[in-house]
């Protein structure tokens, strides 16, 4: 039997996706090329935000109503964060689905999976207690340019509109000796930039015995694959624990991409509280500066939410000016997402989402505004360009400091080459270059 894997949400849903897709494929089954096409068809679900969960379940749904009309008859399997985020509700949401896990029972599928085939009963699997130590072995990925790599599991932070930390438990690191091992893996399938996966990446080490740090996994990867033609990022960063010597690792790297994706979400430090991220708007922006004292060239991102229970005009104006000061070169806005049972959940406060939406509107436009201009400063530059991207009319790829460049279509170029390449026009919003010299 084959099997097809839709996955929701973030780069750590992709990467659980790859070593489910592993597990299955050890366990007598195939992958199949289309979802139309599968025997069994699996949906790696989000909570994170509202619209991704309600995706989900709206395809979910559509494909149960197919199958029972005739047209369409995969075993289905619902499993993943939203699962485990309202297990005492979800049977009811899908009735029509065969088996449903929650996260701390992904490493029993193929045997649900078989039981349910044998059976042919519907099967619910959730346990109250994470497994032991996070270490999962084994990723069935797409031959490419870019693998995804988890060094951490779960989170501790509990913000006050996040579900992370109650569907996936605490934060688990993996050992050192079995993340390095799947490093040298990766490099040996062919990759060439990997990004090492986690809810924060910069407290890595601290549930592990032994005192290893963030910054003392990066020297040891630098150590150990500082010779390969290879980039490494990381995301994501909590701002309160990020440091100078995670920087200073980066700066001078051969290997580590001078990119830091650090969430701000708000720049009122009335919000800031509200939403228990353990920083300030000066502490934010000290960081910041830290960053572009120590490395000019480097990129910064962000994630930023509008419309917190409780968020005045003046907190939103904050924002605005936090953002002003940081010069993102990269911003995920979002309107902010109840989500039940979370702290923030409890407020009374809700902002109206014609309010939220005009509020959205007026930080995208600054957004668009500092990144046109920082494009618009970068012409005639030049940097390095990882090709990830082939189509008839362009290339594209990355900048280690992960601007996306376009480059006219040549044949010379190849998904996985790094080129050097001049900047030289914006078109339609998009940063354009010419390669000056052709490098393997």
């Amino acid at each position: 039997m084959n099997f097809y894997i839709e996955t929701f949400g973030c780069q750590m849903n992709k990467s659980r996706s790859e070593h489910l897709a592993y597990l299955l494929s050890q366990n007598g089954f195939q992958p199949a090329r289309n979802k139309e096409e599968a025997d069994i068809l699996l949906f790696n679900t989000c909570a994170v935000r509202e619209h991704a969960s309600e995706k989900a379940i709206s395809n979910i749904q559509k494909i149960s109503l197919e199958r029972t009309t005739g047209f369409y008859r995969p075993l289905l399997v619902v499993l993943g964060c939203y699962s485990e985020y309202v297990k005492k509700r979800v049977e009811k949401r899908l009735p029509g689905v065969d088996i449903i896990i929650g996260t701390h029972n992904l490493e029993s599928l193929p045997e649900l999976i078989k039981k349910n085939l044998e059976t042919h009963r519907k099967l619910i699997a959730f346990s109250e207690t994470p497994p032991g130590p996070f270490d999962e072995k084994g990723f069935l990925r797409t031959p490419g340019v870019t693998a995804y790599l988890p060094i951490t599991y779960g989170c501790n932070n509990f913000c006050s509109y996040c579900v992370v930390p109650y569907t996936t438990g605490r934060q688990r690191s993996r050992p050192l000796p079995s993340l390095i091992d799947e490093l040298q893996l990766i490099v040996e399938e062919g990759f060439r930039e990997i990004m090492l996966l986690g809810q924060n990446v910069n407290s890595y080490g601290m549930d592990l015995d032994g005192g290893l740090t963030f910054e003392g996994l990066l020297q040891i990867i630098e150590h150990t694959m500082g010779n390969e033609k290879l980039w490494i990022r990381f995301l994501t960063s909590h701002p309160r624990d990020m440091n100078r010597s995670i920087i200073e690792r980066v700066k001078g790297s051969s290997i580590l991409c001078p990119y830091f994706h650090l969430p701000l979400q708000s720049g009122s430090d009335t919000i800031l509280h509200s939403m228990n991220r353990g920083y300030t708007q000066e502490h934010y922006l000290n960081m910041v500066s830290q960053i572009r004292e120590i490395i000019p060239e480097a990129g910064i991102g962000t994630d930023l939410i509008v419309g917190y229970p409780g968020e005045t005009k003046n907190d939103f104006q904050e924002t605005l000016r936090v953002a002003e000061a940081a010069q993102f070169d990269i911003a995920y806005t979002y309107c902010y997402s109840h989500r039940p049972n979370t702290q923030a959940s409890l407020m009374n406060d809700e902002i109206p989402i014609t309010i939220k939406k005009e509020r959205l509107r007026i930080l995208n436009e600054m957004i668009h505004i500092i990144h046109s201009h920082k494009m618009n400063r970068l012409l005639g530059q030049g940097t390095t360009v990882l090709i990830d991207e082939k189509t008839s009319l362009s290339f594209s790829g990355k900048t280690p400091s992960n601007l996306r460049v376009s480059l006219p279509p040549q044949s010379i170029l190849n998904p996985g080459q790094f080129v050097p390449v001049q900047l030289t026009s914006i078109q339609a919003g998009k940063l354009w270059g010419e390669v000056i010299e052709r490098e393997s």
